[in-house]
């Protein structure tokens, strides 16, 4: 410790100096206030011994100069032969740390100096984690507030399409865990999802942000729900710890053959509202996704038809488990009995939200909570009577020709590229739905059949069917320098008619053009659902040249 000693009697400085000095401390004297000041304008201290009465001035009328000059919090005992109780209290007024008077005893300075100086120490190490603990707060004040705005951005863009999709959700903290997806896929198909990540706040909105920025991205180039959930299932398996997992209900709405692709994994049941009235519940028939290794996952996805259907209700079980405050849980049947009893004359989902907030009374939620109606009934007819008229009076056409060679035909979407030239030159909606579909249906089959001579058998159950992408993925990174996949096209407006041709580098396949085509299945779609769609189609052995036609029907 460095102590400077403000004392004018040389003989009791040196007595002070010698002291401290053999406890290991180093002195410093100034016999008047001027010479202290410049000491402590010019040095550092971490203790002041201060006799009041100097030469130039009385030591207690120079403690605050002290504290003024000293650049960190030092401590100041005065030490005078005045027992005045006044000079005590005006000492202590002006800021002195301790006091002492003359005649003193050594061991009881030497007592109180270290008693001060400890309690300086602590609060001079209390003031730095404090400031460190502001700065670590101004720092995550300001990570937390970049996360909301990555978080809010991408939660925006999920619902793309929201037409008869009503949604609630109601976070628990500042993130949400659950997120809605609605978007419609270049072959006209709906796609509603929900997915709640493990938890709540931003260790679940981070866990699920990813995977559903995939999923979105999946709809968009037209795979198809048993396709979007395993990969999805896999993603999360690579990338999530042990003990995370994302529970998801998949919705895909297929407007053309009047059914729907159901998957619940992990979720409560889902509700089905009949016309009739009637409710039937849909339990989960697959684990939440990242459990399962893909080659042990089988998704277990219903085909339902929507004739029947009036809404389709699902949740997240913020919902189900919630607990009012005598500690009662919103629970499945109370839920069924709001479904059975809706009347219709106010929507399902503010029904829903209403009531739960009665149950509720303004308490925080325990978990995040997300409300689903899918008005099916409202949907199929709006979708069936959408004005389909178009403008004719487009004159000429378009034609296009594409070949990839060697491995740029992994490396690059031609379906995508083939879907953003229907939309260049404004092909209407119906038309460009089914030839999106039909091409590819005609792509998968050059690629996977015809380039990789990939067997479609592997499809009929879920393990081959991650055995078959596996397989895919692998064939992928080793396509050969002589392969290509061409397409040439071409668009008549004023016709609304469209061919395409489809050719390979593949040795051909044989197409199985009796099949039926089944709803919701892996494969096995094949030549079936071309030949349903295509006004003419032609395909020339040995199976790796196919062309087809498509016209609007008005």
């Amino acid at each position: 410790m460095r102590i400077l000693i403000i004392e004018d009697d040389c003989l009791f400085a040196e007595l002070l100096q010698t002291f401290v000095e053999d406890q290991k401390c180093t002195t410093i004297v100034a016999g008047t206030l001027a010479s202290a000041k410049e000491l402590l304008s010019t040095s550092t201290f971490q203790f002041v011994l201060l006799d009041n009465h100097l030469p130039d001035g009385d030591g207690i009328n120079f403690i605050s100069t002290i504290k003024e000059l000293s650049s960190t919090p030092l401590p100041v005992m005065l030490i005078t032969g005045d027992s005045n109780q006044m000079l005590v209290s005006k000492a202590f007024d002006n800021g002195a740390d301790d006091f002492l008077n003359k005649p003193l005893s050594l061991d009881l300075l030497w007592q109180k100096m270290q008693r001060v100086h400890s309690l300086f120490v602590k609060e001079a190490k209390l003031e730095e984690q404090a400031k460190s603990l502001v700065q670590l707060l101004d720092a995550q004040e300001r990570e937390e507030k970049l996360a909301r705005h990555v978080y809010e951005h991408i939660s925006h863009a999920l619902e793309a399409e929201t037409e008869c999709v009503d949604t609630y959700l109601q976070s628990s903290s500042v993130f949400n865990g659950d997120v809605f997806i609605c978007d419609t896929a270049p072959n006209g198909n709906r796609f509603v999802i929900l997915a709640d990540a493990t938890g709540h706040g931003l260790s679940a909105a981070i866990s699920i942000l990813p995977l559903v920025t995939t999923i979105k991205a999946m709809i968009r180039k037209g795979l198809s729900l048993p396709h979007i959930v395993h990969e999805a299932n896999k993603k999360l398996c690579a990338e999530l710890p042990d003990d995370k997992f994302v529970t998801l209900i998949g919705v895909e709405v297929n407007f053309q053959n009047q059914y729907m692709l159901l998957f619940n994994g992990g979720m409560p049941d889902i509700i089905c509202v009949r016309h009739d009235k009637t409710l039937q519940r849909i339990p989960s028939a697959s684990l939440a996704l990242g459990i399962m290794e893909p080659e042990d996952f089988d998704p277990g996805i219903l085909t339902i038809e929507t004739h029947p259907l009036r809404n389709l209700f699902f949740f997240s079980d913020g919902l189900i488990e919630q607990q009012n405050n005598l500690g009662e849980e919103f629970g499945m049947e109370r839920t069924m009995d709001i479904l059975a009893n809706w009347d219709s004359k106010e929507g399902l989902l503010s029904r829903m939200v209403n009531q739960f907030t009665l149950f509720n009374e303004m308490n925080e939620l325990q978990d995040d909570l997300s409300i689903c109606d899918l008005q099916i009934a409202n949907l199929m007819e709006k979708h069936l009577y959408e004005d389909k008229s178009d403008n004719n009076e487009k004159t000429g056409k378009i034609i296009a020709n594409i070949t990839l060679e060697g491995n740029l035909i992994a490396a690059s979407d031609i379906i995508g590229i083939f879907d953003g030239l229907m939309r260049s030159v404004d092909v209407v909606g119906d038309l460009r739905q089914k030839a999106f579909t039909v091409f590819a249906e005609l792509i998968s089959n050059a690629l996977d059949h015809g380039i990789l001579d990939l067997d479609s058998e592997l499809k009929n159950d879920f393990a081959g069917f991650a055995e078959y992408l596996e397989l895919k993925e692998e064939r992928l990174a080793n396509i050969k320098e002589h392969d290509t996949l061409a397409m040439s096209f071409t668009y008549i407006p004023s016709s609304q008619e469209m061919t395409f041709s489809i050719v390979d580098s593949g040795s051909g396949y044989t197409f199985e053009t009796t099949k039926d085509i089944q709803d919701g299945a892996l494969s096995g779609r094949g030549m079936s659902l071309i030949n349903k769609l295509c006004n003419q189609v032609d395909v020339q052995a040995p199976g790796n040249n196919t062309s087809v036609t498509l016209k609007r029907e008005f």
